[in-house]
């Protein structure tokens, strides 16, 4: 399962109680679901001034269940200060000692070393954009890929992560100097994560499930030309193809590679109340059987 959950735990910037309804709908979510592994993208915890964290990543494990848990930061209060982020600017008003956002992954499986399947092992958080400054907007966004193994045959690798979308590339207004910009940040995001794997992964032929708010339709260049015509990937269609994102479109996505990794797939867009209270994305679900 992955599920971007930016707009709707508001990056986990107010107290455990303002945000209990959403929390509570989200772990509804999951336990109707009940995914063995579960992608999250824009996850967010903060220390405040007395020194207790506040995560999400915590809410889910324990609230969940889930026997494993990986966050990978990709922002942070402590390394990219920035006065025109608003909720920078309110947690320093707030004593807050730190604040950060990133990707996470939840498995009831072990994780597996990425270089041994038979041992246990943690996954990677690896940089695919890192602007040399910050700026508070979206457009300078750091973005970050996770990759793990899973500790059960076939041994799957999973990347999970959450590529670039700019400002003004969509709303009432799109620009389509924007739109052509934000996509070549994408293909280049692409292509940095197929260096990332090419030698280990799928040069060897092992099998490899990518997955995360993607912020490019199937499409798009870097997913239909990049992905599947380039590298071999197959995507995972939706039996409902319905958009994940009201203003962006199908953005969250399961590509799998090889093609003959798969014996058979399951793959739905959850569009019930429980999604709609969790966040303004859809999650995504695939039921998997390997070959």
């Amino acid at each position: 399962m992955t599920l971007n959950l930016g707009g709707g735990i508001k990056n986990f910037s107010g107290t455990l109680e303002t945000n209990v309804n959403r929390s509570e709908a989200l772990l509804a979510l999951i336990h109707q679901i009940k995914p063995d592994l579960l992608c999250v993208q824009e996850i967010a915890q903060y220390v405040d001034g007395d020194g207790i964290k506040h995560s999400m990543v915590d809410l889910i494990r324990e609230g969940a269940q889930f026997s494993h848990a990986y966050y990978g930061e990709t922002l942070s209060m402590k390394r990219h200060m920035q006065v025109r982020k608003d909720l920078m600017v309110e947690g320093l008003f707030k004593d807050w000692w730190d604040w950060s956002k990133g990707n996470a992954v939840f498995s009831r499986i072990p994780f597996a070393r990425l270089s041994s399947e038979k041992k246990d092992g943690f996954p990677r958080n690896v940089p695919i954009f890192q602007p040399l400054t910050y700026e508070g907007t979206r457009d300078t966004d750091p973005r970050f890929a996770i990759i793990a193994r899973v500790k059960q045959a076939p041994f799957p690798y999973l990347v999970n992560m959450h590529l670039t979308t700019l400002v003004g590339e969509r709303g009432e207004a799109p620009q389509e100097k924007i739109i052509q910009s934000a996509r070549e940040l994408r293909a280049e995001q692409i292509l940095r994560v197929m260096d990332l794997v090419e030698a280990n992964i799928l040069k060897a032929g092992l099998p490899l499930i990518l997955t995360g708010d993607l912020n490019a339709n199937p499409d798009e260049d870097a997913l239909s030309g990049i992905l599947e015509a380039e590298k071999g990937f197959t995507r995972l269609v939706p039996e409902n193809p319905i958009a994940t994102h009201p203003f962006a479109g199908e953005v969250d996505h399961f590509y799998i590679s090889p093609t003959g990794t798969l014996r058979e797939y399951r793959c739905k867009v959850i569009d019930n109340d429980l999604a709609h209270r969790s966040s303004d994305h859809l999650p995504v679900v695939a039921d998997l059987v390997f070959a």
